[in-house]
């Protein structure tokens, strides 16, 4: 690791693998999270929205009876760098608009995740697996 590297994650961070939606302009756009904090998430998308956007994004926690609504920001793309049809690109979002209680759960379900050590792989096959499953409960419920 670069020694001037400074970590500014304020949340532990944990290897989860969420159904999430954006409402963009275009229509819903479904993806995975690749990895989750209180704070933001490293996501895997198709279509990815675009850098700087501000969006309001669903996220479907298994262990939550309801899904999460927090408005973040994408603030970095491998979009522009993708050259490969195989791969999807991957976005970071920092959630901008959140409630306290929402912040809360994510923190809570990230934390019994790192205190189970269970570990999510995150080959490109599993990330893979994880959107066709979200893309098909989509076209189920017609989003």
């Amino acid at each position: 690791m670069d020694p001037q590297f400074i970590e500014r994650r304020r949340y532990p961070r944990a290897r989860i693998e969420w159904s999430v939606t954006f409402k963009t302009d275009k229509g819903v756009v479904a993806g995975v999270t690749l990895n989750v904090s209180a704070g933001g998430a490293t996501l895997r998308f198709p279509n990815p929205p675009l850098l700087h956007e501000v969006l309001e994004m669903t996220i479907r926690v298994p262990e939550l009876d309801r899904p999460l609504i927090v408005e973040a920001q994408v603030v970095w793309s491998t979009a522009d760098i993708v050259d490969n049809e195989l791969t999807l690109p991957i976005i970071g979002v920092n959630f901008t608009n959140i409630t306290d209680q929402d912040r809360w759960l994510i923190s809570t379900a990230v934390s019994k995740f790192l205190r189970q050590k269970e570990r999510v792989p995150t080959r490109v096959t599993t990330a893979r697996n994880a959107l066709k499953k979200v893309l098909e409960e989509c076209i189920e419920t017609d989003l």
